[in-house]
């Protein structure tokens, strides 16, 4: 029993012996070094900051100097003249896309033209009717041109000049002059050319005004002078021609172009059966016309009795006494 208490303090002396044994020496190296390096993260971490907002403030001058840059582009493109394909040209001639929204609020240029031939059967009274319409409408006669002789085959043509906006309607009465033979109507979009020859005359508007200032403030020599005097007449010979270009281009699309050719013919029968107010306006027009034509017989039977009234009137009045 002694020996086997003295075996149990000895093995509990051992035990705690251990436990209080140092550590190893790798760990107590290691200890000091992770103490050094606490100090150096803690050091470290104020300069990631300063790198932080150094970069911060980086971003901030090259937005600055990104919405400096972008100014004047943003007023050139203020000032841009829109074009017919969506687009838009700068005052220095450069070509930028604009929003659809623009593009899609530009009015169309377009060319309108028409040819109408119509077979009547009195032609000064379809003529006239013509006449009057194209003024009702506020447009004019440009040219005019008849041929034929009353009593023969007679026509006529007329080239109309009528506002765009009256152009469907004076088209549609005009066709009921008479009896439509043929009739074409054409449209040439011109928008891209005029919006293009718009912004080639700003442009040189625009040079003009530079030159003129260059010519003002010239104090050089002759030679130069006269240099910048020709590069002036140059300039403003382009802008004639150009404005010349668009004077055209607006009268085209402003006032369209119709031609009509009316041809008289006595009971013209068309192709087809007429209709019921065709065949009906004919009857009128035939009845009045063949009273016109009695009348007109009877007036010229009374003109030539008259001279025989006279002598007739001697005889029977000496018969009698």
């Amino acid at each position: 029993m002694q020996r086997f208490l003295v075996l149990a303090i000895t093995l509990l002396i051992v035990f705690l012996a251990g436990c209080n044994k140092p550590a190893s020496p790798g760990a107590d190296e290691a200890r000091p070094g992770a103490d050094e390096a606490r100090p150096g993260a803690d050091e470290a971490r104020p300069g990631a900051d300063e790198a932080r907002r150094g970069a911060g403030k980086v971003e901030t001058r090259l937005d600055a100097r990104s919405l400096e840059s972008a100014a004047p582009v943003a007023a050139a493109a203020a000032e841009a003249v829109p074009t017919a394909d969506g687009g838009s040209v700068l005052p220095s001639g450069a070509h930028a896309k604009s929003a659809p929204a623009v593009a899609k609020s530009l009015p169309r240029k377009i060319i309108y033209t028409a040819e109408i031939a119509l077979v009547t059967d009195e032609l000064d009274k379809a003529g006239a009717a013509l006449e009057a319409r194209v003024k009702a409408v506020g447009g004019y006669v440009s040219n005019a041109n008849r041929v034929g002789n009353r009593g023969a085959a007679r026509a006529a043509t007329w080239t109309v000049r009528i506002p765009t906006d009256q152009y469907d309607r004076f088209i549609a009465a005009t066709e009921k002059l008479g009896e439509l033979e043929s009739s074409s109507r054409k449209a040439d979009d011109v928008s891209e050319e005029f919006y293009d020859v718009q912004a080639r005359l700003r442009n040189k508007r625009i040079e003009e005004a530079r030159l003129l200032e260059v010519l003002k403030d010239a104090t050089g020599k002759l030679s130069e002078v006269l240099e910048v005097e020709k590069e002036l007449s140059r300039v403003r010979e382009e802008i004639e021609q150009i404005e010349g270009r668009l004077r055209y281009l607006t009268d085209q699309t402003d006032l369209s172009t119709v031609t009509i050719t009316l041809r008289e013919e006595k009971n013209f029968a068309p192709d087809g059966p007429p209709t019921v107010a065709t065949r009906l306006s004919r009857a009128l027009f035939g009845s009045l016309a063949a009273m016109k034509e009695t009348g007109i017989g009877l007036l010229i039977l009374v003109a030539g009795l008259l001279p025989w009234v006279v002598p007739l009137g001697v005889i029977a009045f000496a018969a009698r006494w």
